[in-house]
């Protein structure tokens, strides 16, 4: 019934649209999207919502049918899990050989896994919430039982992408700057964005040229409408070729949504040559939204969804008004008759004509990404508008020449090899190009920090530590391990888009310093304060020797050393790090108590009850704030003594499940509460981040949006 019922509300929504003037064609717009999005919303996507609401693991046996690939094609696919009287849609792990269409009979496991526990760390279950996957499945064992012809053009669509990819990169050097830039450009295949070539391209304003997008789905049409007007075919025939075309090439690139929007845009503009009728823009665009909409309401929240019609829109209004500065560059002097000009001279205004309106388009689409870049990403890119004169000519060069070399390839493989070098070069430097741009003086900066506060104390849940202080250059204490930095840090930071000049260690632990090396080598580091100077540790020692060939200061911390790190933050030594003697990494602690605006922070790693005591029998100036700690090795942390010695209001704790002695003890917490003590244990908290104010001091949960407290002088 409700089938039915949207199937004609679709038939009488789009005749409404095709009747309507502009106008009232965008204020029907916002009436159905508000109807739609309610409709889908509450009937449709409350049972994913509640699928990951908690992380947990099953064992399942059932019936697997296979989808199309997903994410950027990391060998994962999309999936629907059968399993008696229920059906799920799942992301199957590690599906490489997987193909559009299998049958599969399984045994695995589903898995729903942890939120983020860190800001900064790629929302993955809200990317799954809002594709209608209800969790993760791992495949152990499978017997595949048939392959459905329905998806065969989604099987037509992969082997012809994978045909595409050898072709575009045949010839090409692994690592060349080149080939990442056509294989993001053609194929939405994008470098990690920590590289080099992401940031040049994010930081110039240029990522819409950067990745599949409409803006891309759009140069496939006229690439192929370039070459159809020189043929004797029909303009309608023409404009269905065009289509196709664009609807061939989103599948290709794995029918990401971006590449849809913009497809289903093209559908609705030049659709209007079949009914013969003069197109609109402004009706094209409001008629895609309705149907884009209906198909997922849960785009209205995503970035992309909103720059791509804000931006079309923004330039439907305001090209006109932007033409009337950038059109002066194509003006001809009133008194001299165009009759008169040569063919070089009409060539060449048609050349500035051509920049004049493409200047006029950049300029509207900037002004209308603007305030959204600003929202979501705090950066502001005024650069972007001479970017795009010279990378979306660029961007049609390097499109139309990966075509070409396949097609090359397929004749003379030898031949396409060039092409594709050629093509290289011109995607190099289209890279230059965008790091040029990227370094001009003002051409972009970031309006607010990324940064969700002053300090944020990671949470590595596995009982190592790593904290970010927004400083100027950036800090931190300890960075976590090698598995941290991989999976998480390296997304933080570049997520926040801050540099890291200086690193504090309290202790060479691997759960404390694994991710130095991998650190140092991301560059920037200039200054290192470490407690001893060597380890066993193996990536304390591969940190120690790289340190000096890449850079970067190591300084030992000396008892009593003040380190200045801002006008109002400075770190104190409270005691320089133990000798070797003393066994295990937990012995050989450096504790550090930062100052910031007047709040004293103290950090004491894993240190243990003993070292607590003897700080304590030393008459060490203990007092602080707050508290940072960890969990020792061989013996409880945190004693009542020690504690009261620092006249600090809140502990913060890290929590780990293995080794055991990594997670605080239950007694030990209801403690520590009883006695006063406002208690953020990570376990439950995640990170937990700090703003320091002259008056006051503010500490709030990642995770737990109640879990926060106010300090007053």
């Amino acid at each position: 019934m409700w089938g039915a019922s949207m199937g004609w509300a679709i038939i009488l929504i789009v005749l409404a649209f095709l009747a309507c003037r502009p106008h009232l064609a965008w204020w029907l717009a916002v009436v159905v999207v508000a109807i739609l999005v309610g409709w889908r919303a509450a009937f449709l996507e409350e049972p994913v919502k509640a699928s990951l609401a908690e992380p947990r693991t099953e064992f399942v046996d059932g019936m697997l049918t296979v989808g199309r690939q997903a994410g950027s094609f990391a060998g994962e696919r999309y999936g629907v899990l059968k399993e008696e009287k229920r059906a799920r849609k799942v992301i199957v792990m590690e599906a490489r050989d997987y193909q559009p269409g299998q049958v599969l009979e399984i045994q695995g496991k589903f898995f729903v896994p942890d939120r983020e526990r860190n800001p900064g760390v790629f929302p993955q279950l809200d990317l799954w919430e809002r594709a209608g996957v209800h969790g993760g499945l791992a495949v152990r064992k499978e017997r595949r039982i048939r392959l459905n012809r329905s998806s065969a053009p989604l099987r037509w669509a992969e082997s012809l992408r994978e045909s595409l990819r050898e072709g575009i990169t045949r010839g090409l050097p692994g690592e060349a700057n080149g080939r990442a830039v056509i294989q993001a450009m053609v194929l939405g295949e994008k470098p990690p964005g920590d590289s080099e070539v992401s940031q040049a391209f994010r930081e110039s304003g240029a990522m819409h040229v950067f990745a599949v997008s409409g803006l891309h789905v759009t140069l496939v049409g006229g690439i192929f409408w370039m070459v159809l007007m020189h043929l004797p075919i029909p303009r309608r025939v023409g404009v269905f070729i065009v289509i196709l075309a664009m609807i061939t090439y989103a599948f290709v690139t794995g029918l990401r949504p971006p590449a849809i929007r913009a497809t289903v845009m093209a559908v609705c503009f030049l659709g209007a040559y079949f009914l013969r009728r003069r197109p609109s823009l402004f009706n094209a665009l409001a008629l895609s939204l309705v149907l884009v909409v209906f198909w997922k309401p849960s785009q209205v929240h995503e970035v992309g969804f909103q720059l791509s019609y804000g931006v079309l829109l923004a330039i439907g209004l305001g090209v006109g008004v932007a033409l009337r500065f950038t059109g002066k560059i194509a003006e001809l002097d009133p008194f001299f008759p165009s009759r008169l000009l040569t063919d070089g001279q009409r060539k060449v205004l048609a050349v500035r004509t051509y920049f004049a309106n493409l200047g006029a388009s950049s300029l509207a689409a900037w002004l209308g990404s603007m305030p959204m870049m600003i929202w979501h990403f705090g950066i502001v890119t005024p650069i972007a508008v001479l970017t795009s004169l010279v990378l979306i000519p660029a961007t049609v060069v390097i499109l139309a020449l990966a075509f070409f070399a396949t097609i090359v390839g397929l004749l003379a493989p030898p031949l396409g090899s060039g092409v594709n070098k050629v093509n290289s070069a011109f995607a190099t430097g289209a890279y230059y190009s965008a790091k040029g741009f990227s370094r001009v003086p003002l051409g972009h900066w970031q309006s607010r920090r990324l940064t969700p506060g002053d300090w944020v104390v990671l949470d590595c849940h596995d009982g190592g530590a790593a904290s970010f202080l927004d400083v100027e250059g950036g800090a931190m204490i300890d960075v976590g391990g090698r598995k941290f930095f991989y999976d998480q840090l390296r997304s933080i930071l570049g997520r926040w888009n801050v540099e890291l000049e200086t690193v504090f260690v309290t202790h060479p632990d691997g759960d404390h310093v694994g991710g130095l090396p991998l650190l140092l080598k991301r560059g920037g580091l200039k200054k290192a304060v470490l407690p001893v100077p060597q380890a066993l540790s193996p990536s304390y020692r591969e940190f120690v020797a790289m340190a000096a060939g890449l850079g970067c200061e190591k300084v030992i911390g000396k008892t009593g050393e003040r380190i200045e790190l801002d006008d109002e933050v400075w770190v104190e030594i409270v005691r320089e790090g133990q000798p070797s003697s003393r066994g295990i990494a937990d012995n050989r602690i450096m504790v550090m108590k930062v100052h910031w605006k007047g709040w004293k922070v103290l950090v004491t790693g894993d240190l243990g009850i003993d070292d607590e005591l003897a700080l304590i029998k030393d008459g060490t100036d203990l007092s602080a704030d707050v508290v940072i700690m960890g969990r020792h090795a061989w013996g409880v942390s945190g004693q009542h003594q020690f504690l009261k010695a620092t006249g600090a209001r809140v502990v913060i704790t890290s929590a780990g499940r293995f080794p055991s002695y990594e997670m605080p003890k239950e007694r030990w917490l209801k403690h520590v509460r009883s006695e006063g003590y406002y208690l953020f244990n990570q376990w439950e908290s995640g990170a937990v981040i700090m703003d320091f104010d002259d008056d006051e001091l503010q500490l709030r949960s990642f995770l737990q949006s109640d879990n926060e407290i106010t300090l007053q002088r």
